[in-house]
């Protein structure tokens, strides 16, 4: 990146320390320029979030092509899981900046992914961002985003797999039907219904439990017995 580039990111990250600061990597067709933007999360020493109002205004002066933010007050700088998650989902790359160092590095999004060895991030990295993950590209189908970063299923008052499936357009199916796709949904260490995993043959199911890497697990007695219900997207119903 150019040096004019970066001191224009690091006098905004110096104005906006101890709080992160965000912004955008612009390219107007004639040059690149750096857009400061405003962080409204709720958390700013800790997290960044830019309104879509600010995205939208960037992207009519150009093509966005990074998104930068800053991290104070880190020894090292290694961009987190969240970061990455996060990266991969925009599909562009993301600069970082440590502050007050002035330290840089860049992350590209994660393409194609393995569904495996994926660490765990409560409501961003788990069982259901799995699942809507898989059926996005396998079958193109969008799912409603359930995962939040809160153990809702402690309370047992909350319900949102059980609440939500048949609204999402799954009907259930027996065991001895269970197809290559259908998702298992089930009760781990819970009283309601937390967890879900996708069949994906030979006995195998693929899942991400809580606080592990993703996995593909025999579907044997320990989930067959958490098992609540099993259940197949409807227009997957008569797909060979």
């Amino acid at each position: 990146m150019r040096q004019k580039l970066l001191d224009s990111i690091k006098k905004h990250v110096d104005s906006e320390y101890p709080n992160e600061a965000c912004g955008f990597i612009i390219d107007t067709g004639k040059k690149q320029i750096y857009l400061p933007c405003k962080n409204i999360s709720d958390n700013p020493q800790a997290h960044f979030l830019i309104s879509p109002e600010e995205q939208l205004a960037a992207e009519k002066q150009g093509e966005i092509i990074m998104i930068i933010h800053s991290h104070p007050d880190v020894t090292s700088l290694v961009p987190s899981e969240f970061d990455r998650i996060q990266c991969d989902y925009t599909g562009i790359e993301w600069g970082i900046m440590s502050a007050p160092d002035g330290d840089f590095c860049t992350i590209s999004p994660r393409i194609n992914r393995d569904y495996t060895g994926r660490q765990w991030l409560l409501g961003h990295a788990d069982c259901w961002s799995l699942i809507m993950d898989y059926y996005d590209r396998e079958y193109g189908i969008k799912l409603n985003n359930y995962s939040v970063p809160r153990e809702w299923w402690n309370s047992g008052k909350e319900n949102f797999y059980d609440d939500n499936w048949q609204a999402e357009g799954f009907v259930e199916v027996g065991l001895n039907e269970m197809k290559v796709g259908d998702m298992i949904m089930m009760r781990v260490g819970s009283q309601v219904t937390n967890h879900a995993a996708i069949y994906v043959g030979d006995n195998l199911i693929l899942h991400h439990l809580y606080g592990q890497l993703s996995t593909r697990t025999p579907y044997g007695k320990y989930f067959r017995d958490r098992t609540v219900r099993i259940v197949r997207y409807k227009e997957l119903l008569n797909a060979q």
